[in-house]
């Protein structure tokens, strides 16, 4: 019995009493997988640069979009023909001044809700009146595209201070977590660590 104890323990190798067995793998794990890039700050400059985008593209469509209706727009005298009170959105009838006859939806605000039949004051663009009609009041501002870039700035500006401020964190969790460390769950930050010892009286 001895002789066999002693051949299983040099073919498993050195074992300590009271220490577990653990098979572990040596080998890191694939930058390719998401519990890596989804840690990596590179996945958030990817974000933040995609959301800056889009609210500049918005921004800068709305200002487009405002100057073709102070170069082309028109006035005309329309009639409301239906109520869409739930969506404020109104069936208007009128007349371009080329003689067109059009009927489109136009959006109207909420706390000045026309009714069935009523004459109303609308505005549209001489290139496509269908698509592009506001009553009278209600044309695309100034405002709204502005907010747009001055808060895609904003924001631009208060990603990259924070990624700059945790750039070497995320990356440390990420290489951890490729090299089979012990991280924190995605959306979890990591705890900060305590020294232990008794204080002195």
């Amino acid at each position: 019995m001895v002789k066999r104890y002693r051949r299983r323990s040099r073919a498993t190798g050195p074992w300590t009493a009271g220490e577990p067995t653990e098979l572990f793998d040596p080998d890191p794990r694939s930058r390719w997988r998401p519990g890596y890039w989804l840690r990596h700050p590179a996945l958030g400059v990817a974000v933040g640069a995609l959301l800056v985008f889009v609210l500049v593209t918005c921004g800068l469509g709305n200002l487009r979009h405002r100057n073709d209706m102070v170069e082309r727009g028109e006035r005309a005298v329309g009639t409301v023909r239906e109520v869409h009170g739930r969506k404020w959105w109104v069936s208007v009838s009128f007349t371009t001044r080329s003689g067109e006859q059009v009927n489109t939806w136009i959006n109207y605000s909420p706390w000045d809700e026309p009714s069935v039949g009523e004459e109303v004051d609308v505005t549209y663009d001489r290139v496509d009146p269908i698509g592009s009609a506001y009553l009278s009041g209600d044309e695309p501002g100034v405002l709204f595209p502005t907010l747009l870039l001055a808060g895609s700035a904003a924001l631009a500006l208060a990603y990259a201070w924070w990624l700059r401020r945790n750039w070497r964190r995320l990356r440390g969790d990420a290489e951890s977590w490729r090299n089979r460390q012990p991280v924190p769950r995605l959306g979890e930050r990591r705890q900060p660590t305590r020294a232990h010892g008794r204080s002195a009286p």
